[in-house]
């Protein structure tokens, strides 16, 4: 009769090791975890009702693999960590944060470990290792945003090809067809952000659909002054009558102030509308900017609710996708025509 000894012997593990795999008292890595399950199956072993019940065990612990990368956003990074582990605190659940950029290894660590009920995956890329890779985590998995391939795990975001599509419609609606388009970070588009790249292609497509011309201004000049003064060119060259942008509120505010020096007034001149630019902005309103903020906290709220439900449930989330309408908040920067 096969018992733990025989697992033990054929991963090449110690008895306690095979014992911490099954109870989840200690952490192991996730090789020896997944070199144990091989040995189990292939033996046919059982372990008994109350190593598998410890297993089963919540830890009331979820991780959050958040990337820590060079150039980053680091107000933007602390909004989305901090309300994602507000709102698991308030379920009952502690946070475990995982800062390395691939994270696959992490993740599986401390997923495998028995260190962690979940993983919610945060700043994703178009072509996310993490998504791919959440099946092998054997642990409900929550993506705050859609990369490319989600088919193993479930993903909450905005839905920013709408946004794209409103952010021209009212474009084309106050007769605003020669439009600019101030994209956000090079850096972000180099690393292809996932929810840059979605809305860059809903503006382009929908702008296309309404014969507007659309060009791009890249973010790739550190002097503010300097970049003011590019967009200003680039208005008088295209003749442009509207500009929708994605950089920060702060860098918005010099671009408008150059336009301003020039003579230029919005709405009547040039109308603007920010896209996914900053959660809600107070210098966009005292602008008067209208804007399509971005939403930590309900998209966290989501995003923890779909996840805690999956492990106190049981239930697999993987490839449902739930995306929010954006939030639009109207000012006075893009006229209404009656």
């Amino acid at each position: 009769m096969t018992d733990i000894r025989d697992v033990a012997k054929m991963a090449g593990v110690s008895v306690s090791t095979v014992s911490y795999a099954f109870s989840g008292k200690r952490p192991i890595s996730a090789t020896t975890y997944e070199r144990i399950m091989d040995a189990v199956k292939k033996l046919g072993y059982t372990p008994n009702a109350g190593a598998r019940m410890l297993r089963a065990e919540h830890k009331h612990i979820v991780a959050i693999s958040a990337p820590l990368r060079l150039g980053q956003n680091r107000t933007a990074y602390a909004d989305y960590f901090i309300e994602f582990a507000r709102q698991e605190h308030s379920r009952g659940y502690d946070s475990l944060l995982l800062t390395a950029e691939n994270g696959v290894e992490d993740i599986r660590r401390v997923a495998l470990g028995n260190l962690a009920d979940g993983v919610v995956l945060m700043d994703i890329v178009n072509d996310d290792i993490r998504a791919t890779q959440a099946s092998t985590y054997k642990r409900p998995c929550v993506a705050i945003g859609l990369p490319r391939r989600h088919e193993d795990c479930a993903c909450i975001d905005l839905d920013f090809e709408k946004m794209g599509r409103i952010a021209i419609k009212n474009m084309v609606q106050a007769g605003r067809r020669r439009l600019i388009f101030l994209k956000g970070p090079d850096q972000d588009y180099r690393r292809r952000s996932g929810y840059r790249l979605i809305l860059l292609a809903s503006l382009r497509k929908w702008a296309a659909q309404y014969n507007a011309e659309f060009h791009e201004i890249s973010n790739g000049v550190a002097n503010q002054t300097q970049y003011a003064n590019r967009v200003l060119k680039a208005i008088g060259t295209h003749k442009a009558n509207g500009l929708i942008s994605e950089i920060r509120p702060v860098v918005l505010d010099a671009v408008l102030g150059r336009i301003a020096e020039n003579g230029l007034t919005i709405p009547d001149d040039i109308a603007v509308m920010s896209c996914a630019a900053d959660t809600p902005s107070e210098t966009l309103k005292a602008l008067h900017i209208s804007e399509m903020p971005l939403t930590p906290d309900t998209l966290c709220a989501a995003a923890s609710d779909m996840l805690t439900k999956a492990i106190e449930g049981n239930q697999d989330v993987a490839g449902q996708v739930r995306l929010q309408d954006p939030p639009l908040i109207q000012r006075q920067s893009v006229p209404t025509i009656e």
